[in-house]
């Protein structure tokens, strides 16, 4: 028995020049080079569960990240 799942996942950016809003970023390469995304700087992923809800605990978690990787 094959067993198929799809699922919608959505790559938000935050970085310093956008801490307050995201960018969503696709999986193209044109997508990746328009945005704030540096391969240089560090990255962290956010993995927060099954839902599509992008609440307000996230902005302040990438902002929390950024702030502690600045100081570092």
């Amino acid at each position: 028995m094959a067993f198929s799942c799809h699922f919608k996942v959505k790559f938000l950016l935050y970085t310093r020049a956008n801490s307050l809003s995201p960018e969503i970023v696709t999986n193209n390469n044109l997508s990746i080079q328009a945005s704030n995304f540096s391969s240089t700087r560090k990255t962290k992923f956010i993995i927060h569960g099954y839902t599509d809800k992008h609440g307000p605990w996230m902005i302040k978690m990438a902002q929390a990240i950024i702030e502690r990787v600045k100081s570092q």
